[in-house]
């Protein structure tokens, strides 16, 4: 599987890249080579020295973060643990994917399907703009502000 320019799978079993004759073809293995530096750059993988969106994430750290790193993580409510934070992160995302199996089986994903499209799986799900409301959520929505004012908030 190909992304339209040599690139994507293909590179890493090298059909994309070599001719029927066994030659690496230059255009293709360097645009997969771009595309591997790109999402390298993406999950932070490797950084651009003197960039501002793309720099060392070790300097968007407080500079004092070793020795307060538990005010940090309590900040941000997370354990200071890495085990426990993918357990729990395991455990939350399992009940999400048992939720959604069983909002599937009955019929209240709102529309969401699983089915299969040119024999690949395919998820359709309707268009946003044809919800009422958006979807329910656990917590209030309403926010309220000085003088009795109040709104609801679809974004938190």
């Amino acid at each position: 599987m190909t992304n339209g320019n040599g690139c994507g799978r293909s590179c890493r079993s090298a059909t994309g890249v070599v001719d029927d004759k066994g030659k690496v073809e230059r255009i293709p293995y360097e645009l997969c080579i771009l595309v591997a530096l790109r999402d390298a750059i993406r999950r932070r993988e490797i950084y651009i020295e003197g960039g501002l969106r793309w720099r060392n994430p070790e300097d968007d750290l407080p500079g004092d973060f070793e020795a307060t790193r538990t005010v940090h993580y309590a900040a941000i409510h997370q354990p200071m643990d890495p085990q426990a934070f993918i357990t729990d992160l395991k455990r939350r995302m399992t009940d999400g994917l048992d939720r959604l199996s069983a909002a599937l089986a009955d019929g209240s994903a709102g529309g969401v399907k699983v089915t299969t499209r040119h024999g690949e799986p395919w998820t359709p799900c309707p268009s946003w703009r044809s919800w009422t409301s958006p979807p329910a959520s656990k917590r209030s929505r309403t926010r309220s502000y000085e003088g009795g004012a109040s709104s609801i908030c679809w974004t938190c």
